[in-house]
């Protein structure tokens, strides 16, 4: 049972508003990934300033969670945080709407220059992607002994992903790139709202592990080579979250289809999580570790080879569920065994700075190399290659560690997914 609700909102406002924010939350990076390639190339930026504005947005999230974190650890009113932090996403692409619209007083509408355009996505990057790993320690807190509840809460998450990127791709089809603007604005104004709506602050978790036996764990030689796979699993992503858009709609694709697509990799992996007990069950944490990098390869060979076909194309999608859905259910199962007790969330920080944070400045820099240099089927066949070295890696360096056991996949573990695709 959930615990019983700070006594200013009644138990089921208590779960609604936690599930509302991460659906609000969630709605904002159903339009911004997917879509704002689309939004910078119609503002008359290249394919290399897309690669290096959306690396540097993946920089900031290597050490922004870190540093945030270590002052929201110390925060007296952790729920104002969220608030302040949203408003201060929305506060920039509000003078980003003000400048490219003319808003401003004795402006006219103009592009912005790269380096402001740089400097502003410093400061969203920083507020909004550090905002879900301290959300997901709060609403863990909120929980308290229901932990297991907490993935009936995060499936909004998802479904706010898929509504958004589809709802947008629909409007696309009846109105210019201008729209993107308008949709984050207004999915960032919700998500303002519903942080607003969050309850009073719960009681903290137990302190973390001593900060030396963290460190001195991480030099296990499985827990290096897992998060090397994970960097080298996420580079291959680049292209994929850089220019996915960009390139189906070069192939003819339209707006509503591409929002469709995006949609529908992330309804597979809701399916794969669902699955995960079952599964982890079944089989070897490293055996379903190399499905999923090898059932990636598969997606980006189909993706550089035969994007002219949309039932290709939708099959791919599918096999999001590996990539992404299977991939992350090994990792949020691996690190808790592999990390001492206490040090859950900075093994999660960690995975995600270096994964998403590192791998993804990679990714958006490699895969923006090959794009210009050599065509875009064959930065989709960069990422191939990176999911095929990963499988090896793991093939080779996890044999005989934590991820070789058949054990029971604990609820906890599962309800930590991350679905944002």
């Amino acid at each position: 049972m959930i615990p019983a609700a700070p006594p200013s909102l009644p138990r089921a406002a208590y779960q609604h508003s936690l599930a509302a924010g991460y659906f609000a939350y969630f709605t904002v990076l159903g339009v911004f990934t997917p879509y704002v390639s689309l939004w910078l190339s119609a503002q008359g930026y290249t394919a290399l300033a897309i690669g290096q504005l959306m690396a540097l947005v993946a920089l900031v999230r290597v050490v922004g969670p870190f540093v945030v974190a270590s002052l929201f650890d110390h925060a007296r009113s952790r729920r104002w945080w969220f608030v302040g932090m949203a408003v201060v996403a929305l506060g920039v692409w509000g003078l980003v709407a003000a400048q490219v619209s003319g808003w401003l007083p004795g402006a006219s509408a103009a592009t912005l220059p790269l380096a402001a355009l740089a400097l502003l996505l410093t400061v969203y990057s920083l507020a909004f992607n550090s905002l879900v790993p301290l959300f997901d320690a709060y609403v863990l807190d909120c929980l308290g002994q229901a932990r297991d509840d907490y993935g009936r809460l995060r499936w909004w998450g998802s479904a706010g992903f898929i509504v958004s990127s589809t709802l947008l791709g629909q409007w696309l089809a009846r109105a210019d790139t201008a729209v993107i603007l308008e949709a984050l604005l207004l999915t960032l104004l919700l998500t303002v709202i519903c942080f607003l709506t969050l309850p009073a602050d719960p009681p903290r978790r137990a302190p973390p592990a001593p900060t030396g036996v963290f460190l001195r764990a991480l030099r296990q030689r499985a827990v290096v080579v897992f998060l090397a796979v994970q960097v080298l699993q996420l580079t291959g992503f680049g292209a994929y979250y850089t220019f996915f858009s960009l390139y189906l709609q070069r192939h003819g694709y339209g707006s509503a289809q591409i929002g469709l697509l995006w949609a529908w990799g992330v309804v597979a992996e809701i399916a794969v999580f669902l699955a995960a007990p079952w599964l982890v069950q079944r089989w070897r944490l490293r055996t379903l570790l190399q499905w999923a990098l090898l059932g990636t390869a598969l997606r980006w060979v189909l993706l550089a080879t035969l994007v002219e076909h949309p039932a290709v194309v939708w099959a791919a999608q599918a096999l999001h569920l590996a990539g992404f859905g299977l991939f992350h259910t090994v990792t949020v199962l691996l690190l808790p065994r592999l990390l001492p007790a206490g040090a859950a969330a900075r093994a999660q920080a960690l995975s995600g700075s270096l994964g998403w944070g590192l791998g993804g400045i990679a990714g958006s820099l490699l895969s923006a190399w090959l794009w210009t240099t050599a065509g875009p089927a064959v930065a989709f066949w960069g990422s191939a290659l990176l999911a095929l070295a990963a499988a090896l890696l793991a093939a080779v360096g996890l044999r005989g560690a934590a991820v070789d056991r058949v054990d029971p996949l604990p609820a906890l573990l599962i309800n930590q997914g991350k679905f944002h695709g």
